[in-house]
């Protein structure tokens, strides 16, 4: 009689998928909410009984409501992180970076990202839920950073991990200007293309500003 096969090593238990779709149902009900009732309306009641769980259930989950607010976010960044930690360990770190973003093939999880964003710039509450977020997101790069190159000092660590923060947040703030929060999936191929061209950008050392130098430097010559 042949053995059972073991069961894979990566395979998430029942247990596993079930956590996930409550996460997932506590963050898309807050989001909903937002989305239809403006930040006022959002309460771990409500959103809990949108979700179909308790009150005891949504603090398991999230510490705060904040907390699921930023959930878009932090599935957005694991992604990426993921997609840049697979990139090979000879590779720039900038150029992981890149590419990382340019690997971005389900635009599903930068679309609430991006709708967070273009909320917040219309409403005080939501801005310092945004910096919280842009804040999280350097701390997990700079443990990211840290992990790949070992020896790289902690100054060092945080500088490029809050420029690639800052990079970011520009490529935002300038599809706004452009696209008004358009959501459609050709206004996210805009954002993810000012994303890239940001990071881009900073692995090249902005290269369009040295032109003028460069030229006056043969001109001297």
């Amino acid at each position: 009689m042949n053995p059972l096969p073991e069961p894979s090593a990566t395979a998430p238990s029942r247990r596993e998928i079930n956590k996930t779709a409550t996460r997932g149902a506590i963050v898309d009900a807050a989001m909903a909410l937002l989305r239809t009732e403006g930040f006022e309306a959002v309460t771990a009641e409500r959103v809990a009984e949108a979700a179909g769980v308790s009150r005891r259930t949504f603090f398991n989950y999230f510490s705060s409501l904040e907390a699921a607010l930023n959930g878009p976010t932090e599935a957005f960044v694991d992604h990426v992180l993921q997609l840049f930690e697979a990139q090979p360990r000879e590779l720039p770190i900038m150029s992981a970076a890149v590419n990382a973003l340019n690997g971005i093939a389900d635009r599903s999880l930068l679309g609430p990202v991006a709708e967070l964003v273009a909320v917040s710039h219309s409403s005080p509450q939501l801005d310092r839920l945004e910096l919280e977020a842009w804040n999280n997101c350097a701390e997990r790069l700079v443990e990211t950073i840290v992990a790949r190159v070992p020896a790289t000092d902690p100054l060092t660590a945080s500088v490029f991990a809050n420029s690639i923060i800052g990079a970011g947040r520009a490529a935002f703030d300038f599809w706004i200007e452009q696209a008004g929060g358009d959501l459609s999936d050709a206004s996210l191929t805009v954002l993810q293309d000012n994303l890239t061209s940001a990071l881009s950008q900073l692995r090249d050392g902005f290269p369009t500003l040295n032109v003028p130098a460069a030229s006056a430097q043969i001109r001297e010559a």
